[in-house]
Order: C-alpha cells, then sequence, then structure tokens
C-alpha cells in the first residue's frame, strides 16, 4: 500500500506543461490600426505563453531526471549486482 500511495503522490505532484496556440499567420494590416493592435497582443501571448512553457518543460526534466536518479539508486542498493538493464527483445519481425 505504501509502495502505491508513493506513486500516486508522485503522478500527482507533477506539472502538465501546455503548448500555447501559435498566433494565425495574418499580415497586419498598416490601414487598420486597431486590428493590428489585436495581431500584436495576439503575438505577445504566445511568446509568453512559449516562455512559460519551456520553462515548465525544464522543471518537468529536472523532476524526471531527480526521479530515475532516486529510483536507480534504490535499484541498486536493493538488487545489487542483478540491478542490470537487459536489451529489450524485438516483438517485430526484421523486413
Amino acid at each position: 500500500l505504501g509502495l502505491f500511495l508513493g506513486g500516486a503522490v508522485a503522478a500527482a505532484a507533477q506539472e502538465a506543461c501546455l503548448r500555447p496556440i501559435p498566433p494565425e499567420e495574418i499580415e497586419p494590416p498598416r490601414d487598420d490600426p486597431e486590428f493590428r493592435a489585436f495581431l500584436n497582443q495576439e503575438y505577445q501571448t504566445y511568446l509568453l505563453g512559449m516562455q512559460d512553457y519551456l520553462n515548465c518543460l525544464g522543471r518537468e526534466h529536472d523532476s524526471a531526471r531527480k526521479e530515475t536518479s532516486e529510483v536507480m539508486s534504490r535499484w541498486v542498493l536493493w538488487f545489487g549486482d542483478d540491478a542490470v538493464i537487459r536489451q529489450r527483445q524485438s516483438t517485430s519481425s526484421p523486413e
């Protein structure tokens, strides 16, 4: 039960990194300042969102590396010489 709860807590701690939708590829008109300002704001919003997204991915990367290191250390501690990653068996036939 402790291992199950530990996994559930770890899964709940993960962050959802949501990639923003890029702005439409519409060339801003020079004769419509209101629409031009709207498009400009769309680009600003997207780029700020991408900055947040990339920062989120960085945090997720760091978290995944830390978790992998902790699990690997525990594996080696508990299983010693049996803690060996073997090559996976291919389920598809070579062509």
